[in-house]
This record gives structure tokens, C-alpha cells and sequence, in this order.
């Protein structure tokens, strides 16, 4: 599973002090210090702010040492309830990287605690946390062995985060990925993994923001979801199950032509895949000789000598095994 991504999850911020405050950053090789008249309200998002900088900074025990701090002179607990929140998850997140799964389920925790008291709880910020929280959770409990809880945490996740992109599809877009590719690696049930890439495909909606200017985080995560599938694709081939691996391949290419109208060599390689899954089905053999047929100029326009030379053997083994079984059949 991906690490969750923290600017997703962090509360909206309004004040007027964050321009200053953060050419201050610009400025400074640590937290700057409190800007004249600033209120109290006002600087602790400004720090929210700093925590996500470092965060997207990969500056963590920085982080982690502004968060204690806060914590051990007590002036965590003077901030709003959601910016609390957020602060524990931070920290949860930071104690996952480290590997300190303990810590991180006493700061989720906190974070939880803190989350009960909050009254509006349809609000977007309220749900952004709380479906990360259950996604750094899958995260723990998947990593000690507890995988019912894990499919438990996750699948309530996706579905809070497929209401949130629907009321801001930019900023959610990216986490929704994170946790449908998460389902290849917390669902063992092949069949609750096609279900749930199936449902997810089928919500086109998901995808006009991450192929649109901007999106760049999401069009990461679709083309690590992508490089999901296909590795899923390439197990089931090897472990002799060629009828799962074709629905990978195939739940592949369709989320890959989200991302991109050419066909290249992303494709070619999905499509080959697809290809050797086919073969190896007595019933799609012919599919699978024609897709490669169709793939061989694309493989010569691109100059992939690679994988001219996997479709030309392709092809070559599947004939001689059509006059392998005809000679076989011939003598029985």
C-alpha cells in the first residue's frame, strides 16, 4: 500500500497571515517565528500549514519533533477540534514510516478521540481524516496479520472517499486511487478485487479532474494502480492461472486508456500480457493470435525490438503447438 498522502486529508485554511507566513518559510530553515499580531487561532494554521510542508518535503522528524513539542507543553490540546485531529494523524502517519505501528494505533487513538467530539461530522474535513485514519489502519493491520479488520478499515475508506470526490474531485481524486489500488494488495478474494475495480471503473466522474491541468497527483496514482494490475497480471501467469490473469491485464488497459488516448508502449506491454493470458485459453486462442497480429506494427512503429521479437515467438510457439496436438491427434 502507498503511504497516504497528507495534503489531502489537512483542513481547510483561511487565514490572512498564511501568505506572509509562508514566504517567511521561504526564508527560514526551520518553523519562522510567530508573526507580529498574529492570533493564536491563526498562527496554529500556519503551523498546520509548515507540518504539510514538511511533510510533501520528506523533512519527517522535523515534523515529528514540532508535533511532540506541541504535545508536551500541552498547546495541541488549544486547537480546534479538526486541526487536532489532523495533528494526531500526522503524527500516526510519521510513526507508520518509522515502522512503530504501536505508537501510530495510540495516535490514531487520539486522533479518534478527539473526532468523537466533533459535531458536524458530514463536513468535509471531518470525513477526509477520518477515511485516512481508516486507511493508515488497513495499512497496520494488514502489516501485523490482521487482514479481516484490514479489508474492514479499507473498504469503509473507499467508500467515504468516493462520497469526497464527489463534493471536490481535484482534492480527493489522488487518495481514491491510493485505496482502490490498495484492494491488490488487502483483498485476497480475486473476485472481491474485479468487484471492486469493476464499481470504481465504472465512475467516470473520478477521472475528468486527474486528466485535466493539475492533476498530476492522480494521474500518479492511476499509473501506479496501473503498474498494480499488471504485476497481480503477471503473478497469476506465473502461478498457472491464466483465466484471472487475462481480468487483470484487461481492468489494466482500461484504467491505462484513462490515462492515455495513444496506444505506447505502456500499452503494448499490458497488451502482450493480455495476449500470453489468452494463449493459454483453449477457447481465446484465436483472440490472442489476431491481438497479437494488431500488436506487431505498433511494436515496429515504436521500435520496441523487445517486444517484437516476445510477439514474433508468440505467434511462432502458438503454431507449433497447433501441429503438435494435430500430429498427437493424428496417432490416437
Amino acid at each position: 500500500m502507498k503511504q497516504l498522502l497528507i495534503e489531502e486529508s489537512m483542513p481547510a485554511l483561511k487565514s490572512p497571515y498564511l501568505a506572509d507566513f509562508k514566504q517567511q518559510v521561504q526564508l527560514a530553515s526551520s518553523l519562522p517565528s510567530r508573526l507580529d499580531g498574529c492570533p493564536e487561532n491563526d498562527w496554529q494554521e500556519c503551523v498546520c500549514w509548515y507540518l504539510n510542508y514538511l511533510m510533501t518535503h520528506e523533512r519527517v522528524q522535523e515534523a515529528a519533533q514540532i508535533i511532540d513539542d506541541a504535545v508536551n507543553d500541552d498547546t495541541l490540546y488549544t486547537y480546534p477540534l479538526i486541526t487536532h485531529a489532523w495533528v494526531w494523524l500526522v503524527r500516526m502517519t510519521i510513526y507508520i514510516k518509522g515502522g512503530d505501528k504501536s505508537a501510530a494505533l495510540s495516535a490514531a487513538e487520539n486522533s479518534l478521540r478527539v473526532l468523537v467530539q466533533v459535531t458536524n461530522k458530514r463536513h468535509v474535513d471531518f470525513l477526509a481524516i477520518l477515511a485516512s485514519l481508516l486507511y493508515n489502519l488497513a495499512i497496520i493491520h494488514h502489516e501485523n496479520g490482521e487482514n479481516t479488520r484490514a479489508v474492514k478499515e479499507l473498504t469503509k475508506a473507499q467508500k467515504i472517499f468516493e462520497r469526497l470526490v464527489k463534493r471536490d474531485e481535484h482534492r480527493f481524486s489522488p487518495m481514491m486511487l491510493y485505496s482502490i489500488e490498495a484492494s491488490t494488495t488487502i483483498f485476497k478474494s480475486r473476485a472481491k478485487q474485479m468487484s471492486i475495480f469493476e464499481h470504481y471503473q465504472s465512475n467516470t466522474a473520478l477521472y475528468t479532474t486527474m486528466l485535466s491541468e493539475g492533476g498530476a497527483k492522480a494521474r500518479t496514482a492511476l499509473a501506479n494502480l496501473v503498474e498494480s494490475l499488471k504485476k497481480e497480471g503477471d503473478l497469476m501467469l506465473i502461478m498457472g492461472n491464466p483465466r484471472n490473469a487475462a481480468k487483470f491485464y484487461t481492468k489494466a488497459l482500461r484504467y491505462q486508456k484513462k490515462a492515455s488516448r495513444t496506444m505506447g508502449h505502456k500499452e503494448l506491454v499490458l497488451s502482450i500480457g493480455l495476449a500470453k493470458a489468452l494463449i493459454r485459453l483453449a477457447n481465446r486462442r484465436d483472440a490472442a493470435e489476431q491481438l497479437l497480429n494488431s500488436l506487431l506494427p505498433l511494436a515496429q512503429r515504436i521500435n520496441a525490438k523487445d517486444e517484437i521479437a516476445e510477439i514474433e515467438q508468440l505467434l511462432n510457439n502458438k503454431n507449433k503447438n497447433i501441429n503438435i496436438m494435430a500430429l498427437l491427434k493424428g496417432l490416437s
